[in-house]
């Protein structure tokens, strides 16, 4: 009865360990779409300073060169570049906006799935307990924590 005990016990504890390492990846994924997501908003703000500067410059000649151009007749040109340059930084903003969104999102990901994982190992550990005092009911378990370590062989608390 030990014996059987003592093998789901141990089927158990493998499952646990699956479903840590299929959590771990997960996270690693997510982490890596982060990291991603923060390239992508770095190189979207860069642009996107880019693209002000090069509006800023652009408004500078319009301004510049709208009174050459009124007396040429070209200012409807320079308006048309103007236009162009601001809907490109309403887009790019527009993109960055999104890009932000789905990394909030992403991270909010991440925290439910450290939170399910935490929790799974949380019930495992009880779980373990439980086998234990069906086993040996007179055990006094209360020594026992999720935060200790072993340390050459003896249970230690935690570090503060």
């Amino acid at each position: 009865m030990v014996e059987k005990a003592r093998r789901e016990y141990l089927a158990q504890v493998q499952e646990t360990i699956k479903t840590e390492i299929l959590m771990g990846q997960s996270v690693s994924s997510l982490d890596y779409e982060v990291v991603q997501l923060r390239a992508e908003t770095s190189s979207l703000r860069q642009l996107n300073s880019q693209l002000v500067g090069e509006l800023e410059s652009t408004k500078e000649a319009a301004a510049a060169g709208e009174k050459r151009l009124e007396e040429v007749g070209k200012l409807s040109e320079a308006k048309g570049q103007l236009e162009k340059a601001a809907s490109s930084l309403a887009a790019l903003t527009t993109e960055r906006d999104a890009a932000e969104a789905s990394k909030q999102k992403l991270e909010a990901e991440k925290a439910d799935l450290m939170n399910v994982g935490v929790d799974a190992l949380t019930d495992g550990f009880e779980l373990a307990l439980e086998q234990i005092r069906c086993v040996l009911p007179d055990l006094d378990l209360s020594q026992f924590s999720i935060y200790h370590e072993v340390v050459d062989g003896k249970l230690t608390p935690p570090a503060p």
